[in-house]
């Protein structure tokens, strides 16, 4: 025998499937992978280019610098500009759309009380536990594109303009002088 439906059984359907809060969830974490990815990369081409620059002025103070490693020194400072502005947390957090109560710098702004009378408010029903997710993952993914993943790019595009302009004045000045 066939079982019934659930609107036959006086139950209503419900609003999201069972697996909505998994896709939430992978979602959430993604972004949050995403976020320590660009983290990590800022730092690896950070520390490349400060050890760079290090060396590019500790030459250029004992002899005359030669111009390919001038232009290696500045590329290296300015990719490190680039990847420290892509990783530096903000420190205004001015509220720009609907508050989002798992974002720090959001909820620090609400007194406690208020903070947790929002939460707890957003717990009865699920699609207000979607919405504040959702609105979490939107949000990071906002920083990741418009910031992060945004300067980064910058950041080891310059670097590889830098090596790429380093190397063809290196080529020039060693043909220009067996010439």
């Amino acid at each position: 025998m066939l079982a019934m439906s659930e609107q036959e059984s006086g139950k209503p359907d419900p609003a999201f499937s069972s697996n909505a809060i998994h896709l939430v969830r992978t979602a959430q974490q993604i972004h949050v992978q995403l976020s320590a990815m660009a983290d990590h990369k800022a730092s690896i081409l950070m520390g490349a280019t400060f050890v760079i620059f290090t060396i590019s002025i500790g030459q250029a103070r004992t002899s005359a610098a030669p111009v390919p490693l001038l232009i290696l020194g500045a590329a290296a400072f300015f990719s490190a500009v680039f990847a420290v502005l892509a990783i530096l947390p903000a420190t205004r957090y001015g509220q720009k759309g609907p508050l989002n109560l798992l974002f720090f710098g959001s909820f620090t702004q609400l007194e406690e009380d208020e903070y947790l009378d929002k939460v707890i408010g957003r717990l009865h029903a699920d699609e207000d536990v979607f919405r504040t997710m959702a609105r979490d993952i939107f949000q990071n993914g906002q920083v990741l594109a418009r910031k992060k993943y945004r300067l980064l790019g910058f950041a080891y595009r310059i670097f590889l303009v830098g090596l790429t302009a380093s190397f063809g004045a290196f080529l020039f000045e060693y043909w220009r002088d067996l010439i």
